[in-house]
């Protein structure tokens, strides 16, 4: 193939080239052969592509070397997965170091990280030394000091490999914040959660007793420090907004998405954020960090935040065309379209989560069913429908002590929550109900109240009235028990015989004639019994 000539300075993205390569043929599995051996295929590819190849005789086994001016990126690529072969072989070496205690692997391991790092020092120089742009330079240069870190790292020099190790980090992390793919992002901190246990152990070794962001800040170098400000003066730094919902906090990273939830514009915002929630699984399907699943995190809470509002809004809407219609059947069809709102933010992320905002929800469902039930009756009412009116205002009432309930649980509704309910809202939709039910009644006893009192007649002169009643037939059992009536109602009149008021009270001074003495003993004595027996009479 023919080398194709480069316009303008060469770009290469190191991280996503060499993890693209290693996720796809053996690291996924950490099988470093693998990976070794398909760093040689696509050396030997390159080198046919590139015209490195030569003749392969007794005399004579040297390679050609990279031209001193290069115009293809693929040289870069070349260097790149020399690098990787020489750092596979290793880490290959270590792996089978690890099961025995063989010196000589040990020794061969430390050779092939020593060749790996020679590559990437090599691949920085030629960066350095070309039309190359910035960031390709900085993000080499973070290749070559993670390598070279690796190396001192097995020789056990700690504080140089703290210090390359540190200055590999800060690139990295310098990208990430300079990244607006999300993709990018994890990449870099997924190079960072690798790169942070060999720090931590260089620390630990030195006996430092600082944390891993101390020890990174702590870190000082007026080459780097310069060559982050080039690259950081080309390209925007991500702005990163702080935000707090509903006792959450979370970042938002994305410039146009703080702008419009600042400018409260919901349905940008919710473009926005589908496109960052989309981004997002897609990079974390193809690589994970540390940061990964706060990012994610976040990105819900954003989402269930710009949802919640943008239904709100439209719930708002809803009402206000509520207020302003005098015809129940399109206030029902309102209440149906905010009853569907209300059920999409329950299905929001960690909603159902929430407690305070479960509550919240199931408060204004019950509240907003009440009022539309209120509506449903108001229907009825006018198609003459009494008793399907007060069923459905009965079931009002219900709707209305349930809500007191779950509005007595959580006492408050959030100071961000766009809609609300209060006890006196709740009060005044019982009145609303109390009224309607004593109309509907009014209305039906207008209406059929001379018609209920001929029916009551004609009962009560089907009755044989003239019969006894029950409770003057209670020694009596009949064979057939008639219908008759229980009791006389109202009772019949009977004749009273005259008594004077005072007679009673007269009564306890009357003295009675008192009898001879012979007479109350025959009383007495009369009879036979145990006294017989003696003569007594």
């Amino acid at each position: 193939m023919d080398i194709t000539p480069t316009a303008g300075p060469m770009s290469m993205d190191v991280l996503s080239l060499i993890n693209s390569s290693r996720q796809t043929y053996g690291l996924r599995h950490q099988d470093y052969q693998r990976y070794r051996e398909y760093c040689t295929n696509r050396i030997h590819r390159l080198r046919q592509i590139l015209k490195l190849t030569q003749a392969n005789n007794k005399q004579t086994n040297i390679r050609k070397s990279i031209p001193q001016e290069i115009n293809d990126v693929r040289y870069l690529h070349l260097l790149i997965y020399e690098s990787e072969r020489a750092w596979a072989f290793s880490m290959e070496l270590k792996q089978e170091s690890s099961k025995s205690m063989d010196t000589r692997q040990r020794h061969h391991l430390v050779k092939r990280l020593k060749r790996a790092s020679q590559y990437a020092q090599q691949l920085y120089t030629l960066c350095e030394n070309q039309t190359v742009d910035s960031r390709t330079v900085l993000d080499v240069k973070a290749y070559a000091a993670l390598m070279k870190g690796y190396l001192l790292f097995e020789q056990q020099h700690w504080q140089e490999a703290l210090d390359q190790l540190t200055e590999s980090r800060t690139i990295y992390e310098k990208f990430a914040k300079l990244n607006s793919n999300a993709e990018q992002e994890a990449l870099c901190y997924s190079f960072i959660d690798t790169i942070d246990p060999n720090i931590r152990f260089c620390a630990y070794k030195l006996g430092i007793n600082k944390e891993i962001d101390d020890i990174v800040s702590s870190y000082h170098s007026d080459a780097l420090n310069a060559q982050l400000a080039t690259i950081q003066s080309n390209k925007k730094e991500t702005v990163t907004k702080f935000m707090t919902w509903r006792q959450k906090e979370f970042t938002i990273k994305v410039e146009a998405l703080v702008q419009a939830v600042e400018e409260k514009d919901w349905s940008e915002a919710e473009k926005l954020i589908k496109k960052a929630l989309k981004e997002d699984k897609e990079a974390t399907a193809k690589i994970t960090s540390s940061k990964s699943a706060k990012a994610t995190e976040d990105l819900k809470i954003i989402f269930t935040m710009v949802e919640y509002n943008l239904f709100g809004n439209q719930i708002q809407r809803n009402l206000a065309s509520i207020a302003n219609t005098d015809k129940p059947q399109q206030a029902v069809k309102l209440y149906d379209d905010i009853m569907k709102n209300i059920e999409y933010i329950w299905e929001l992320p960690n909603v159902r989560d929430d407690l305070a905002l479960d509550g919240e929800l199931n408060v204004l469902s019950l509240y907003y069913k009440a009022q539309r039930c209120i509506q449903v009756a108001l229907s009825y009412a006018d198609m003459k429908k009494t008793p399907e009116s007060l069923a459905i205002y009965q079931r009002a009432q219900l709707y209305v002590v349930q809500a007191k309930q779950e509005l007595a649980q959580i006492k408050t509704f959030s100071s961000d929550a766009l809609l609300r309910v209060s006890e006196s809202d709740l009060l005044s939709v019982e009145n609303i109900i109390r009224s309607g039910t004593w109309k509907s009644r009014a209305a039906w006893f207008l209406e059929h109240g001379s018609q209920d009192q001929d029916e009551v007649t004609e009962k009560l002169d089907q009755l044989n009235l003239d019969a006894d009643a029950l409770i003057d037939q209670l020694d009596a059992y009949p064979s057939v028990i008639q219908p008759n009536h229980l009791v006389d109602f109202p009772p019949k009149f009977q004749p009273v015989a005259c008594k004077p008021f005072y007679f009673d009270l007269a009564a306890n001074f009357v003295k009675y004639p008192e009898q001879s003495l012979n007479e109350r003993t025959e009383k007495t004595t009369s009879g036979s019994g145990f006294w017989n027996i003696f003569g007594r009479k």
